[in-house]
């Protein structure tokens, strides 16, 4: 299999096309989750274009039809699948023990789409944010499909569910920045939980190496669950978030403003700059002025198309303010056209990216503008 390589944010942009392409196989991916390329390896199963199935690695047909009777709490569905698995025809068939077991009302067809669809969600909200390299096998067959008509998973509403967990998640910050943040807990501070089974937690998992979705990972939880688990522990002391994408301490980092509505996007651009910069994150223009005025910032990345404020308004309102006239603002829009160029340029913004924007481009486009601005400051002292 030949393995391809892909941009972050590239990746839904892969899943359409082959949508488009009606690409049947297993697709494997291998998304490089940090600066050092570590990989998180998930597959997803593709029949026609259509997701139909995603996990770590690819279940037998027994040990899927197993999952489903654990989590759908059927109480004879080691009974049920032990005696379908005598009776299928094609022993390693997927569809065909299913099908079997909806016939037996051990669960329904919809009740299977469900599962999957939460599956491959927690899936893509692994691997979408990041770059990494996928192959497809044309050749290996896992013949999962949905319902009597055989159909996959709508792909637009599984991105729509990611973004809209990735908004839930985005209410933790910036105490828990992201689903990839880093927890640590140090023994000194153990004296001070008396719940001895979150002290055990806590000391086996939280050793600054795992990420929040390594932990829920080894413990067969949705991430969001365990990070609400977290919450409270970070805010207690007990545990302080880390993020290993950073090698400099943040104190000593220029500091720059990402505003965007897209919990996604937050993610891409802090991976893409937290190795050189410290990033603060702002979903909204009311967030990003009170940010402005709070902080040191040195250049502002500016989301064009966001709800009630638009990026263009607020281009304008911070260049409005005499003590940002001079601050270096990097529009970031989805479009190439002239026109919208233009109208930054009136704005009031000093350069554009476009989406999806190549990590090491922007890096040497924030840099080239903050040496910019240092260098006219200095010479107007």
């Amino acid at each position: 299999m030949i393995s391809t390589f892909y941009q972050e944010q590239q990746l839904a942009n892969v899943l359409k096309t082959f949508q488009t392409n009606r690409a049947s196989g297993v697709l494997y991916l291998d998304a490089e989750v940090n600066f050092q390329k570590q990989k998180r390896s998930r597959v997803l199963v593709l029949q026609n274009g259509q997701i139909v199935y995603g996990d770590t690695i690819l279940p037998t047909n027994k040990k899927l039809a197993q999952t489903l009777g654990q989590k759908l709490n059927r109480e004879w569905s080691e009974s049920a699948i032990a005696l379908s698995t005598q009776k299928v025809a094609n022993k390693t068939s997927i569809r065909a023990l299913l099908d079997l077991l909806v016939k037996m009302r051990l669960f329904t067809w919809e009740q299977v789409e469900a599962f999957v669809h939460t599956q491959v969600v927690l899936i893509l909200e692994q691997v979408l944010p990041h770059s990494g390299h996928y192959r497809l096998d044309h050749v290996f067959e896992f013949d999962l499909c949905h319902g009597e008509d055989c159909h996959g998973l709508d792909l637009a509403k599984l991105i729509a569910d990611v973004n809209h967990r990735q908004q839930q998640m985005s209410a933790f910050a910036p105490t828990i920045p992201s689903v990839e943040a880093i927890p640590r807990f140090y023994s000194s501070t153990a004296d001070k939980i008396t719940n001895p089974a979150v002290r055990k937690h806590l000391e086996q998992w939280a050793n600054g190496e795992r990420s929040l979705i390594d932990i829920a990972e080894g413990l067969n939880k949705d991430v969001f669950q365990v990070a609400q688990s977290y919450l409270p522990w970070v805010q207690a002391g007990w545990v302080v978030i880390g993020d290993n994408s950073a090698l400099i301490p943040e104190k000593e980092l220029p500091i720059i403003l990402a505003v965007d509505d897209s919990p996604i996007m937050q993610i891409a651009l802090k991976r893409a700059l937290s190795k050189q910069y410290q990033v603060l994150i702002a979903s909204n223009a009311k967030d990003a002025l009170m940010l402005l005025h709070r902080t040191d910032v040195e250049l502002l990345l500016l989301d064009v198309t966001m709800p009630e404020i638009d990026g263009l308004e607020v281009c304008r309102t911070v260049r409005s303010i005499t003590k940002f006239r001079n601050l270096p603002i990097i529009m970031v829009t989805a479009k190439d056209g002239f026109f919208d160029k233009v109208k930054g340029k009136f704005a009031g913004s000093t350069d554009y990216v476009i989406k999806p924007f190549n990590p090491e481009q922007l890096c040497q486009l924030v840099a080239k503008h903050i040496n910019n601005a240092n260098e006219f400051n200095a010479n107007t002292v």
